[in-house]
């Protein structure tokens, strides 16, 4: 009898115990890193080549509008909640306009 209780025990402990191992998942990032540090370099009046200096050349091309420059990351940690930024840059006669977060 103790035998069988022992074994119906040990079981128990050992299927509950695998249920919160979890697999290694990869941290995944995708686009443009955007950083505090790079946004607060930015301001009117920069020209895009400037622009592309700090931020980098946007992975996002507006089709129909070369004046307006989209970055875009996305950050997924350990398989858990995607965390997303968007900056999208406007330009008038070569000129920084505009910054919209």
């Amino acid at each position: 009898m103790y035998k069988i209780l022992l074994l119906i025990i040990i079981l128990t402990v050992t299927v509950t115990g695998c249920s919160k191992l979890r697999p290694y998942r990869v941290d995944i990032e995708q686009g443009n890193i955007i950083n505090q540090a790079d946004i607060a370099k930015l301001h009117a009046g920069l020209d895009k080549n400037q622009a592309a200096s700090i931020l980098g050349d946007p992975l996002l091309n507006e089709m129909f509008d070369s004046n307006t420059w989209s970055y875009a990351y996305t950050k997924q940690v350990n398989g858990g909640k995607i965390e997303k930024e968007r900056l999208i840059l406007e330009f008038k006669n070569n000129k920084l306009t505009k910054i919209i977060r």
